[in-house]
């Protein structure tokens, strides 16, 4: 990793949520985190910078970032956004990929880092939003069904970067 770029963040879980909402923009330096991080915009605009390309985003998009990965999100100031960001751990994905599903291809940004699901397809937002909702909950087996769905939502992606029916933006 090159030194010129700050490490951030930790995960001690396997994965770890957060919803976040805001219009104050982000100024946030190029970083990199040991962990994976999979972001999703649920609604609002911005862009999002990886490995020097700047992918522009829209309400929908997961944006997909490998551990070690340089990167930096860009939201002007006054412009409303909502994103759910998962932090991953790689050991987690190895561990949970099989034979026909490798979790960490996805992260690699062989085939793209921005998915964008068709016009009018939330499942990927229903998907985290589940997960979400299962996480802050209480009920009985919640932490099985959170890995659950987090695998499903992964799996998903994968069957989308692969279908190739998505449309896998290109960088600016």
């Amino acid at each position: 990793m090159n030194e010129n770029y700050v490490k951030q963040g930790y995960l001690l879980e396997d994965f770890r949520l957060f919803h976040l909402k805001g219009a104050a923009g982000i100024k946030t330096e190029y970083h990199y985190h040991e962990f994976c991080k999979l972001l999703i915009l649920v609604s609002g605009s911005g862009s999002y910078w990886i490995e020097g390309q700047r992918y522009a985003l829209q309400p929908g998009d997961a944006v997909l970032v490998g551990s070690g990965c340089v990167h930096r999100p860009e939201f002007e100031p006054g412009t409303p956004y909502e994103r759910i960001i998962v932090y991953i751990s790689p050991e987690f994905l190895k561990r949970e990929s099989a034979e026909d599903c490798d979790l960490l291809e996805c992260f690699n940004g062989q085939k793209s880092h921005v998915l964008r699901p068709g016009k009018g397809d939330r499942r990927l937002i229903t998907l985290a939003q589940e997960l979400e909702r299962q996480l802050s909950g209480a009920e009985y087996g919640r932490v099985i069904l959170s890995r659950g769905l987090l695998l499903r939502l992964l799996i998903q992606i994968g069957r989308d970067m692969n279908r190739g029916d998505a449309l896998q933006p290109q960088p600016l």
